[in-house]
């Protein structure tokens, strides 16, 4: 039987639960301090938002507000937030909600992440601001990229060319039209657009370092009654 999903606004008082989603999601290197969440719910709590499931929280969203004027200027991880605290990055006067990180436990429904990029949709709307930008991870790079230099017999390859073959792979599909990368596939389904690779931007072996920018515009920015509009906005 599916368990009712709820979300809400993150509080102090789920930092526990929250911090076992991050040991349960990702492993050492890329699990958030319980000092990171306390800065984001600081600097901006509107911000977070955790998704309950049988009365646990099963997944947590964290964003900041950017503005559009960096999008060009996206590099790294730890220089859009701040190395994940977004004291000094979150600006309240942007035009643009980022996604800090989205953590989602390997028992939760898939509808779960779903539910969580709804309800930064919902703030995106409610804000009237311009639009969502999320810096997804390619995991699965590493293994196309192994397998790709044992095909062309290839002992080293460039920065420059394993950038090229970085980009190439963002486009790859499946017999079936789909992306051979099932974190590409499932932003591209939801309706972002695949903005950029970002070499570099996490420390993650199993992207090879590599990142990927999303972006959502809001499809209701500058009209009157944005509240209204969060309030219908739903992901299919």
């Amino acid at each position: 039987m599916r368990k009712k999903i709820k979300v809400r606004e993150g509080r102090i008082d789920d930092l526990e639960g929250v911090l076992l989603v991050e040991e349960e999601a990702w492993p050492k290197g890329l699990r958030a301090s319980r000092e990171m969440y306390e800065s984001r719910l600081e600097t901006f709590p509107q911000g977070t938002f955790v998704a309950e499931a049988g009365g646990k929280i099963e997944g947590v969203v964290v964003t900041e507000i950017l503005d559009s004027d960096l999008i060009n200027h996206i590099r790294t991880w730890d220089e859009t937030t701040d190395n994940g605290y977004i004291r000094n990055t979150h600006n309240p006067e942007g035009d643009t909600v980022y996604g800090v990180n989205l953590s989602v436990s390997p028992r939760a429904q898939k509808r779960l992440a779903i539910a969580l990029l709804e309800a930064v949709g919902k703030l995106v709307i409610k804000c009237n601001l311009k639009q969502g930008l999320l810096g997804g991870r390619i995991p699965g790079f590493a293994k196309h990229f192994k397998q790709y230099c044992q095909k062309k017999n290839l002992s080293s390859v460039s920065n420059k060319k394993r950038d090229k073959i970085a980009e190439e792979y963002l486009w790859v599909t499946t017999s079936h039209s789909r992306a051979l990368n099932p974190e590409i596939g499932f932003y591209k389904k939801l309706g972002l657009r695949l903005v950029k690779l970002l070499p570099g931007y996490i420390e993650d072996p199993q992207s090879l370092n590599y990142g990927v920018l999303f972006l959502w515009s809001n499809p209701f920015y500058g009209k009157p009654f944005p509240r209204f509009w969060s309030w219908l906005f739903r992901v299919k």
